[in-house]
C-alpha cells in the first residue's frame, strides 16, 4: 500500500489570516453601527445613522443576527435598543431565515416605554408574526391609546399595521383552509 505525503504550502497565507479576522467583522459593525446611530427628537421625526454601515451588516444575512442579539442581551440605553432592532429589521429585509428565534431576546422589550422600541418591535413582529408578539402589541397599543404623544411621531401607527397583518394572516388561514 502506497500514501502519499499531505503537505501544507499555504497553511498560513494571508488569506487564511484575513478569514479569521472576519469572524469579528459582524459585531465590529455593529458597534460602530450603534456608536453611529441618532434617535428621532422633535426638529427630526426619523432616525439617522449611516446607511452603507446598515446595508453591510444586513448583507451578512443570518451571520449578522448573532452580533446583534448578543449586542442586544446587554443593550440598556434606548439608543442601543433601537439601533439594534433596526438592524433586525434591516436583516429580516435582506432575506435572512429564522430572526423569529431571536423573540427571547427581543422580547424583555415588550414593555418598554419608547415610542422607538416600540416601533421597531412591532415593524419585526409584522414580518416574522411570532405567536407571542401578539399580546404585547396589544398592550403596547392600548397603553398608547391611553396616554397618546404625537411626538415626533404616533407610534400606534405601525402597532396598529402589525395587529391588522397578525388578524389578516390568521384571518387568510381560517378562510382559505383545503
Amino acid at each position: 500500500m502506497y500514501t502519499t505525503p499531505v503537505i501544507f504550502n499555504n497553511f498560513n497565507t494571508q488569506y487564511s489570516i484575513n478569514k479569521i479576522q472576519n469572524v469579528n467583522e459582524p459585531h465590529e459593525l455593529v458597534k460602530n453601527f450603534c456608536k453611529s446611530f441618532i434617535l428621532p427628537d422633535e426638529k427630526i421625526n426619523h432616525a439617522q445613522f449611516n446607511e452603507n454601515l446598515a446595508a453591510k451588516i444586513a448583507s451578512y444575512k443570518e451571520k449578522s443576527i448573532k452580533p446583534v442579539t448578543d449586542m442586544l442581551k446587554t443593550a440598556k440605553k434606548e439608543n442601543d435598543i433601537t439601533a439594534g432592532l433596526f438592524l433586525l429589521n434591516r436583516i429580516i429585509d435582506a432575506g435572512a431565515k429564522g430572526v423569529q428565534h431571536t423573540y427571547p431576546v427581543i422580547s424583555k422589550f415588550n414593555y418598554h416605554e419608547s415610542h422607538n422600541v416600540q416601533v421597531m418591535l412591532a415593524g419585526i413582529y409584522r414580518k416574522t408574526l411570532v405567536p407571542d408578539g401578539f399580546g404585547p402589541l396589544m398592550t403596547m397599543f392600548l397603553k398608547n391609546s391611553q396616554h397618546p404623544q404625537q411626538i415626533p411621531f404616533d407610534p400606534n401607527e405601525e402597532i396598529g399595521g402589525a395587529i391588522l397583518e397578525y388578524l389578516r394572516t390568521k384571518s387568510a388561514l381560517n378562510n382559505y383552509q383545503s
